[in-house]
């Protein structure tokens, strides 16, 4: 996942760039290193596949 200009993200799914504090992490329940960040549009469309886990408060990735 990579962090642009501090406090965004890329859509793994759309490539639209959204705030941390909006964006949505499926990750692989036991791989902590797999991330894929996720707008609000494609969280929907996707939805959590077994296996992953959501996490939908990301801000404290935020650099300020």
């Amino acid at each position: 996942m990579n962090i642009v200009d501090g406090t965004k993200v890329e859509c793994s799914r759309c490539d639209e760039l959204i705030s941390l504090d909006d964006a949505n992490v499926l990750g692989k329940t036991h791989n902590k290193s797999y991330a894929k960040p996720l707008c609000d549009d494609c969280l929907q469309n996707v939805g959590v596949p077994q296996g992953y886990e959501l996490e939908r408060d990301v801000s404290y990735l935020k650099e300020e």
